[in-house]
């Protein structure tokens, strides 16, 4: 693989203007810093990338966040596992970088991984209610991640390195990752790099053809003190992936994204009466490839320039407010032609009639049919203003107001795309118009302590989601899915509202119970389903014998219900931390019958055992066998994973130096992910031992 990564050289503007424990016997119950507390009930929770690291089954983004509560990961092989929350995936769980939204198209399809490795930032937020909707209009809210850029301030004085080695008893190579910054009181330069390589995994004790991957990323910061108000920081980062696709078909097929971005983001203590601005701008350019059998299929380039300020203030002493602003400019180009898609063609222009063989299949069959590029090229401008009011009575409540508008101007562009291929106006007359929509989204927050033990949250939100591009202009075939998609060039915003509650009881210092419940009803759910005829067969696309996914808007709701019991004890020497965890959804559509891929019932069991340098964990998870099944939609059985780490840390006169093992589906059960499109192709990875080693300095 063509790999990109190397030092950059970074530059700075030289001038701104901004210028008690309880005995029981020999057991001593105390109050450990894991339990949760009440701050922990949140409209955003924010983890230490270390901390999910430890947990983590994998290498993914979904992987590191699949152990918290309401979470799953839609797998698709192991190089790919985007987060769902709360039954919501896709375009319904935001993924952004600082504030900005991450540019790749995880959302538009599973095969898509997302265009980051969750090792390279420093800590991960997640955010809902009225929180999230600085960020945008989201129904499972945003996945956050913050690099080195977004801190406010500078590393600490001096050197620091940390550099982490792994391998893997099955898929053999692993990963390394070494991160380091050198900083004066004035100036810093900080640098993360990210290495993972790993062959085809095993389950069952077969080989998982196409399961491969590789991964390499590089990412730099250089900061600056202009004085102690304002920091400046620079950064720059580019990622190169190749990885298989573990699909059905006998050829390989297989992925490579490309990925570069650079940015500057000022940080401001105050401003004019305005606390904490943080003003970004960025710039990033993602290549996605598809191949089969070594032929260069598809390729989607797509460019975002993004500029956005957020900034706090006070209303009044009780009362603060929280705005964020930002204007981004997009352009997806896309190709669709078999082995000529190493780089972008535009469609060849003869005296052909537009639309012709796509017209004659629509008369043939009532489906408009094509087989060139799937899609025009778009353009997006949209400006994003999101506010939150806070007023705060007394100590124990918290009262949230928040409001997300976006406004978006869409200009397709289909020369891009085969004459004979285009769609016709018979068919429909205004499919490449220039559309300009909007869409605005309100929520309410109430945070209240009812006492030093019991806290409540609660938030209803009415929210609105413009429809990607990929869901209104996609038609054709997609290798890595095998399946044809049919888009539907008329939806109309996603709309939903949603009640979300959640409670944090504190029994005891050692003893907590958290439960979240929420409800969402959707007035025009935006999902795939496969299309039927009239016999309710699937119908099956004339090129490629696949299945054919319609998009659809329909009416449909959302519920369910996660539990965590945690418990912590000291015994001497020893500190236990006892978890169990319950999660529960179901998806109906109001016609009648379920959503698709909505994970099944899970429950899991851990024990944290802290004793001198010795961190272990030992866990659990149920999932059950699918239940509430679409139509269509094949069933999957349940299954166990049991997984089993410890970690060793030991303090040098320079550092410290950490050995750890992990043993992940020890029991080597076959499993098999539900809401995963290659659940039956990909299952997940049986038996596997890692073995690693970090130092740091």
């Amino acid at each position: 693989m063509t790999t990109k990564c190397s030092l950059f050289a970074l530059s700075l503007v030289s001038t701104l203007t901004l210028a008690s424990p309880i005995e029981l016997g020999k057991v001593n119950v105390v109050e450990i810093q894991e339990t949760p507390s009440s701050d922990e009930v949140a409209y955003t929770t924010t983890h230490k990338i270390e901390d999910l690291s430890k947990k983590s089954l994998g290498e993914t983004l979904g992987d590191y966040l699949s152990h918290e509560l309401g979470v799953d990961s839609a797998t698709y092989g192991a190089a790919v596992g985007r987060p769902t929350v709360r039954g919501m995936e896709g375009y319904r769980v935001g993924i952004a970088q600082g504030g900005i939204m991450l540019n790749d198209l995880s959302a538009m399809s599973q095969d898509h991984a997302v265009g980051l490795n969750a090792k390279m930032v420093e800590r991960i937020e997640l955010a809902k209610g009225p929180a999230s909707l600085l960020y945008g209009s989201y129904s499972g809210g945003i996945v956050r991640t913050l690099g080195e850029e977004h801190l406010a301030k500078l590393p600490k004085e001096g050197a620091s390195f940390d550099i982490e080695l792994s391998t893997h008893s099955d898929t053999s190579e692993g990963t390394g990752s070494l991160k380091g910054s050198y900083a004066t009181q004035a100036l810093a330069l900080h640098f993360n790099y990210f290495n993972h390589q790993a062959d085809n995994y095993s389950s069952d004790d077969d080989e998982i053809p196409h399961s491969d991957t590789s991964s390499e990323q590089l990412h730099g910061v250089l900061a600056w003190q202009i004085n102690p108000n304002v920091v400046a920081k620079l950064y720059a980062d580019t990622m190169d992936k190749e990885y298989g696709i573990p699909n059905r078909t006998s050829e390989r097929t297989d992925i490579l994204m490309e990925q570069e971005r650079y940015g500057l983001v000022l940080h401001a203590k105050s401003l004019w009466g305005l606390k904490n601005i943080v003003t970004e701008i960025q710039h990033s350019d993602y290549l996605h490839y598809e191949r089969e059998g070594g032929r260069y299929d598809g390729l989607f380039d797509q460019k975002q320039l993004s500029l956005s300020t957020q900034f706090d203030f006070d209303i009044s002493q009780n009362t603060q407010g929280n705005i964020r602003l930002e204007w981004i400019e997009n352009e997806l180009k896309v190709c669709h032609e078999h082995g000529a898609c190493d780089k972008l063609t535009l469609g060849g222009r003869t005296n052909a009639a537009d639309g012709l063989s796509l017209l004659n299949y629509y008369n043939a069959t009532g489906i408009p049919y094509s087989h060139g590029h799937p899609m025009p090229d778009t353009q997006e401008q949209k400006i994003l203003v999101g506010a939150n009011i806070k007023h705060f009575y007394g100590e124990s409540d918290e009262f949230s107001l928040a409001t997300n508008v976006v406004l978006r101007k869409l200009t397709p562009d289909s020369s891009n795309m085969q004459e004979t291929w285009l769609m016709h106006p018979n068919v429909d007359s205004d499919y490449y118009d220039e559309e300009s929509k909007s869409a605005m989204s309100l929520s309410l927050g109430w945070w209240h302590t009812w006492s030093d033990r019991l806290t409540t949250q609660l938030s209803l939100s009415y929210l609105e989601r413009l429809p990607s591009s990929q869901e209104l202009f996609w038609n054709g075939f997609h290798h890595a899915t095998e399946s044809y998609i049919l888009g539907n060039r008329d939806l109309d915003n996603e709309r939903s509202i949603n009640w979300d509650a959640d409670m944090l009881y504190q029994r005891s210092d050692a003893f907590s119970s958290k439960i979240s419940l929420y409800y969402y009803d959707f007035a025009n759910y935006i999902y795939q389903s496969p299309k039927v005829d009239s016999r309710d067969m699937p119908m099956i696309d004339p090129f490629h014998l696949s299945p054919i996914w319609e998009m659809r808007g329909v009416e449909a709701s959302i519920w369910g219900v996660g539990i965590e019991e945690s418990y912590t004890v000291q015994i001497e020497a020893h500190q236990l931390n006892f978890t169990a965890q319950f999660n529960a959804l179901q998806g109906k559509l109001d016609e009648g019958g379920y959503i698709p891929r909505m994970s099944p019932y899970n429950a899991t069991l851990s024990l944290n055992h802290k004793v001198g340098n010795w961190d272990n964990l030992i866990s659990y998870k149920w999932v059950d066998e699918s239940r509430n099944e679409a139509a269509n939609e094949t069933h999957t059985q349940g299954y166990g994973l049991l997984n089993l780490s410890t970690n060793y840390h030991y303090k040098l006169d320079k550092g410290t130096i950490e050995v750890w093992v992990k043993g992940t589906n020890l029991t080597d059960d076959i499993a098999k992910n539900h809401i995963s499109f290659l659940k039956d192709s990909a299952p997940l990875q049986g038996r596997n031992v890692s073995f690693g080693v970090r130092y740091q300095f």
